[in-house]
């Protein structure tokens, strides 16, 4: 199972976007398709953030499970790759720390990295597009597109 790191920016934006690839992926991860991954500092910094800008206790709902779902390692890795935002480091050591394959971010400063030790930093429409071609059974997406069209 592909294991991911979904930045707050993902969370926060996807989940109040239905249509949205990281809608999409928060979705995957709720019925544990893709492993999604945390540690207590991404957990406590997602949930401050969540409850300041999102309103709608149903995007809250969908986030905590999502919380529920996903696995919490031990912050073990201390990296100072990101020099210019010290604060994007705890989402490396997170995927280090859970030997996550991608960070999904829309971060600037993480995408201009673009890969260290093997963790690629991806925006959700890219991380998408790589988890629809290693599943080609297109499960996700006739799900997705149910739902869009059962929503209307």
């Amino acid at each position: 199972m592909i294991k991911i790191i979904l930045d707050t920016n993902v969370l926060i934006t996807g989940v109040q976007d239905e249509s949205s690839y990281a809608f999409r992926i928060i979705d995957a991860c709720r019925k544990k398709k893709i492993q999604a991954i945390f540690n207590r500092p991404l957990l406590k910094e997602n949930r401050l953030k969540s409850r300041e800008l999102i309103k709608e206790r149903e995007y809250l709902k969908i986030l905590e499970d999502f919380y529920r779902k996903a696995k919490n390692v031990p912050h073990r890795s201390r990296v100072q790759i990101v020099k210019w935002d010290k604060e994007d480091n705890k989402l490396v050591e997170a995927a280090i720390d859970g030997k996550a394959g991608y960070i999904v971010t829309e971060d600037n400063d993480l995408l201009f990295l673009g890969e260290y030790n093997k963790i690629k930093m991806v925006t959700p429409q890219e991380f998408w597009r790589h988890y629809q071609a290693e599943n080609d059974d297109n499960e996700e997406w006739d799900d997705w597109m149910k739902g869009i069209i059962n929503g209307f």
